[in-house]
């Protein structure tokens, strides 16, 4: 028989997450990143484990912006040409027409990115320069100093900051790091996430299906999503309804992984064996927590089999998963999004928010967190523009097609309950969805 059902007032979702943290925690669980270096190349998506500074500036020196010439405008406050915007060597003022004439030895000819020679501070583009048969060239139009020239560390200095410890890394980061001289970073260890699908009923995906089975799609949902949240899934077998040997793949999953999603089987039906056999590897330190979709759901850990990990093998946290595949999607972002980021090193960034505006009236139990998935779409013409609209799903927590229609969450907090069409609304996008 599993434990008996919490009692009692549920915890909110952020109080549930606190006293599992503390729980696991308590029973050794380290919650600290290790790091390693990884190419530049294989980086994407990575946290950084240490901050990046430049190992030299950008650019290196001095450099035409353009292709064209390159003159002497002479110093900025020298008088003259110079300050009458022309090269300093062109042997007096501008022509009627403002042309300017150089002999071949006052410049030299550049293509974009090269060094500027030595001597020389401007760029003329090419399209304003004529060469006549003497290898002199004429200018049209002005040349002050400093034309067409990237500065030295115009971009960056050399040591100076350009990606801080705890950050994700995106395109546009890893290509700063290599012009600043980095073929490697030190970034955080991707954590592992063990998913177990659990239930007699379950098939994998493909199977053909008999009367009252069930594709495992949630163990697909929950890898896909550990991934982009920058972990890497290790899916076992369907396991059976069976405590014991639930026992034996939690010990298991807790030699390798940082956290265990045991996919069904948290809450109080008869064949619901995880709370039996999360106590009997470790503990239950959370059992319901007053959130919608997803109340059922099971904070614990699990301690690895300590003959094969050794005596000092830290726990390993574990969340119980409700089966519904909406109450999957909710529970993950509210439990293992938030674990994963601290594992990598980072905080968990403020959810991106977005403003928009309800097309119904809605009403939501004020006693739950209700998370409720939204279609967004521009305002219809003719009402006022600046926020999208948003379209609640219809409920039902067993429905994966109102979360692949879904282009964000809206979390109701705990306390309101009415709201009225035309209200704005707070909501997450979704990873992924369309802005």
């Amino acid at each position: 028989m599993p434990p008996a059902a919490a009692t009692g007032p549920r915890p909110s979702p952020q109080a549930a997450y606190a006293q599992w943290i503390d729980a696991c925690t308590a029973a050794g669980w380290r919650g600290t990143p290790a790091a390693e270096p990884v190419p530049v190349s294989g980086a994407l998506g990575r946290v950084t484990a240490a901050p990046v500074r430049a190992r030299w500036p950008s650019p290196r020196s001095d450099c035409a912006a353009m292709d064209g010439i390159a003159v002497s405008a002479g110093p900025a406050d020298a008088g003259g040409p110079a300050d009458a915007g022309g090269p300093a060597d062109a042997g007096g003022p501008a022509d009627a027409a403002g042309r300017w004439q150089l002999p071949a030895s006052a410049f030299a000819w550049v293509d974009t990115g090269d060094p500027l020679p030595d001597g020389t501070d401007t760029v003329v583009e090419r399209e304003r320069v004529q060469f006549d048969a003497h290898g002199g060239a004429q200018i049209t139009g002005p040349a002050p100093r400093g034309l067409n020239v990237r500065a030295r560390g115009e971009d960056f200095q050399s040591g100076q900051l350009l990606i801080p410890a705890g950050h994700r890394l995106r395109p546009a980061d890893l290509a700063a790091a290599a012009a600043a001289g980095h073929a490697a970073l030190e970034v955080a260890r991707q954590p592992v996430a063990a998913i177990i699908p659990t239930g007699d009923e379950i098939r994998p995906v493909g199977s053909a299906l008999g009367p009252g089975e069930v594709t495992d799609s949630n163990s697909l949902l929950l890898a896909l999503r550990a991934g982009e949240a920058g972990a890497l899934p290790a899916v076992s077998d369907i396991q059976p309804d069976d405590p014991d040997v639930l026992a034996a793949e939690f010990r298991r999953a807790a030699l390798t992984a940082d956290l265990v999603l045991v996919i069904a089987g948290s809450s109080a039906g008869r064949s619901d064996h995880t709370a039996a056999a999360a106590a009997r590897v470790g503990a239950v330190a959370v059992r319901g927590v007053a959130v919608r979709p997803g109340h059922p759901v099971l904070l614990g850990y699990a301690q690895p089999d300590r003959a094969r990990a050794g005596r000092g093998a830290p726990a390993v946290p574990v969340i119980g998963i409700p089966g519904y595949p909406l109450a999957a999607a909710v529970i993950f972002e509210l439990f293992a999004v938030p674990l994963l980021a601290q594992l990598q090193g980072r905080q968990p960034a403020d959810r991106l928010r977005q403003r928009a505006q309800l097309t119904c009236d809605w009403v939501s139990s004020p006693d739950v967190e209700d998370w409720v998935p939204v279609s967004l779409a521009a305002a219809p013409a003719g009402e006022e523009p600046g926020y999208p609209v948003a379209t609640p799903a219809r409920r039902g927590a067993g429905s994966v097609s109102r979360l692949m229609r879904a282009d964000a969450w809206w979390p109701i907090p705990i306390g309101q309950g009415k709201f009225a069409r035309g209200e704005l609304i707070d909501v997450h996008p979704l990873p992924g969805a369309p802005s």
